[in-house]
């Protein structure tokens, strides 16, 4: 009994979907069982579709969108690197061509040193200079601060010299009059001394000498007894 087409369909959809599955050996295995089978038709072998990797368009969007910003960074920071350099490159420049000027005014100012002559010495005042800096009125500035700094200096030297010498005569006025304090003291002791010799000869001499009345009460006595006293050593 013959098949029907549907059924031959049916059965080629399956071989298609076994090759899928199994792969061609399961289908060469199956063809030589099948051919080995009187009455069957041949099966017909479909490939095996290839995957295909699709990427999301959202997904690219994004990718492109995150390389477009990352490029737009880099290329903002490389022009600011380059602007940098140009500003420092101007600068430099800048300052080489004052310092050639600056240059160009030393040599013009500077002159052979002239012969010796005597200068008498100037007295509490500013040492008379020439400023070498007449054309740079930033280098004249300078030289003018230098001047009052020094001034400021020898002002400052002056208080301190004024201020060493008054300590210098403050303390000698201190000595002087330690000194005179102690002439005074010795004096005092050398009076004191005076006085208490005075004072013990006079109280010796009173020791020394009664005085009239009590010579003269004791007078009597003093005649008896050397008139007894006399005559009781004679008849002895």
């Amino acid at each position: 009994m013959s098949e029907s087409p549907r059924g031959k369909g049916k059965q080629r959809v399956k071989a298609g979907c076994a090759y899928g599955l199994f792969g061609p050996e399961w289908l060469m295995v199956r063809a030589s069982q099948t051919m080995s089978t009187p009455n069957t038709n041949p099966i017909i072998i479909f490939p095996a579709p290839k995957p295909e990797i699709r990427l999301s368009l959202f997904a690219s969007d994004r990718a492109e969108s995150a390389i477009a910003s990352h490029a737009l960074m880099e290329r903002h920071n490389l022009d600011q690197d380059h602007e940098a350099l140009r500003d420092r490159e101007a600068n430099l420049r800048d300052y080489e061509t004052h310092l050639r000027q600056w240059q160009a005014q030393l040599e013009t100012t500077l002159q052979p040193p002239p012969t010796p002559q005597y200068i008498a010495p100037v007295a509490l005042g500013r040492v008379p200079s020439v400023s070498p800096f007449e054309g740079d009125a930033t280098l004249q500035a300078g030289w003018e601060k230098l001047h009052r700094a020094r001034e400021l200096l020898e002002a400052e030297q002056a208080h301190v010299r004024d201020d060493r010498l008054n300590l210098k005569e403050t303390a000698a006025l201190l000595k002087r009059h330690e000194a005179a304090l102690m002439a005074r003291e010795a004096s005092l002791a050398q009076r004191e001394s005076i006085l208490a010799a005075a004072t013990a000869a006079q109280h010796a001499e009173n020791v020394k000498q009664p005085s009239a009345i009590l010579r003269f009460t004791q007078s009597p006595f003093t005649l008896a007894k050397s008139v007894f006293g006399g005559k009781s050593a004679a008849a002895e």
